[in-house]
C-alpha cells in the first residue's frame, strides 16, 4: 500500500465506507485530487471530482465544489481498515487496492 510521506492516507486505492445504507467510495491521488462514489446502496448515486489538502500527519480537508469543506480526523490505518473522523463522526472505510 502507498502511503504519503509522514501520513497515514492511503494514496491510489480505494477506501470504501463500511455501511449497510450509504455508498461512499473515494481514491485519493498524488495530485491532490480524490475521486468519489457517492449516494445510498440501491437508490441514486454521483461520482464528484474534489480537492483535498494535508493539515497534519493525520488530517486532511476535502474542499467540494461548492466550496464546502469536509474534515477528516485522527485517521489511522489498522490491517485492511481506514479508521477516521468525518466531521466528528467515527467512521471506517475498507482499503482496496485498485484492479491492474
Amino acid at each position: 500500500m502507498t502511503i504519503t510521506p509522514n501520513h497515514a492516507l492511503p494514496i491510489d486505492h480505494f477506501l470504501d465506507l463500511v455501511s449497510d445504507t450509504m455508498v461512499n467510495s473515494y481514491c485519493f491521488r498524488s495530485t491532490g485530487r480524490v475521486t468519489a462514489t457517492i449516494g445510498k446502496k440501491n437508490g441514486p448515486l454521483a461520482g464528484p471530482l474534489f480537492n483535498y489538502r494535508l493539515i497534519s500527519d493525520d488530517s486532511i480537508e476535502i474542499i467540494h465544489s461548492d466550496g464546502r469543506i469536509e474534515r477528516w480526523t485522527g485517521i489511522r490505518v489498522e490491517g485492511g481498515l481506514l479508521h477516521v473522523e468525518r466531521d466528528g463522526q467515527p467512521q471506517t472505510f475498507r482499503i482496496r487496492k485498485p484492479a491492474p
